[in-house]
């Protein structure tokens, strides 16, 4: 939990420098709706694939793929929605295996 707070503050420093630049609000607004979507998604995500440790793991790669396409918007000006995305695809083949085959904690 500590690096997740660590992640948060250090992007917020960068959010903070870019501002203090270039003065660009739109640009860091969407930043951190961004950001807090990948908390949001991030967390929740984590509590439900716990059971399924392969998934969790792909989920914790997408939410790296995520958090790299917020610098990646923030530096370079260009929205890369196929990263940002990435971890909605793991919940919904979360989603999607448990309605396929079934949740194995239901009697």
């Amino acid at each position: 939990m500590g690096r997740v707070v660590i992640f948060v503050l250090v992007t917020l420093f960068f959010f903070f420098l870019h501002y203090k630049r270039y003065k660009d609000i739109k640009k860091i607004v969407i930043s951190l709706a961004i950001l807090v979507y990948i908390l949001a998604i991030g967390y929740s995500g984590y509590i439900l694939m716990r059971p399924i440790p392969p998934l969790i793991f792909a989920h914790f790669i997408a939410l790296i793929l995520a958090y790299i396409g917020i610098f990646y918007y923030l530096f370079k000006g260009r929205f890369v929605w196929y990263l940002v995305a990435a971890p909605i695809a793991t919940t919904a083949l979360y989603f999607a295996l448990n309605f396929i085959e079934g949740s194995r904690y239901e009697k």
